[in-house]
């Protein structure tokens, strides 16, 4: 039997391009914090609609959300994570963030969801939400001291 050969890579749809590197560095940092040797991301971002839409059809909610995850081989981490565009350049604008501090506290997110993490509960959100702000604070140690990472 072949093996199947996996190349670790992180992929970038619709995203400012002038910020993928620190998109990137934000899902190394986040997938090393898990000790993850092998994966294969793609990060999205759609408009509402779009993503109201998948949401609807895989989490059967009729709401448009900020962000959904998916993992498709576990073993291999292979997933997608899917941001809107409209509803997190409002929440930077609501947490007075930029728009780049947002996505990036998002790409983070995404990838503890896929890790198992949630945030349905307040015991799980809290762990989720911890973990998630020691990444972010890690990656902008001088940078962003004002970010409010406290969301509900």
């Amino acid at each position: 039997m072949e093996k199947l050969n996996i190349n670790n890579f992180i992929n970038f749809i619709n995203f400012p391009k002038k910020y993928i590197k620190l998109f990137k560095k934000a899902a190394f940092m986040t997938l090393s914090s898990e000790n993850v040797k092998k994966y294969r991301l793609n990060f999205i971002i759609m408009k509402d609609e779009e993503i109201k839409k998948l949401n609807e059809i895989y989490r059967k909610s009729k709401y448009t959300t900020d962000i959904l995850s998916f993992l498709m081989i576990p073993k291999l981490f292979i997933g997608d994570i899917y941001i809107s565009k409209n509803i997190t350049q409002k929440q930077a604008k609501i947490y007075n963030n930029t728009w780049e501090q947002e996505l990036t506290y998002l790409i983070i997110h995404g990838i503890l969801h896929i890790f198992g993490y949630t945030d349905y509960d307040n015991i799980s959100k809290i762990k989720m939400f911890n973990k998630q702000d020691e990444i972010f604070k890690r990656l902008f140690k001088i940078k962003f001291k004002n970010f409010k990472t406290i969301k509900s």
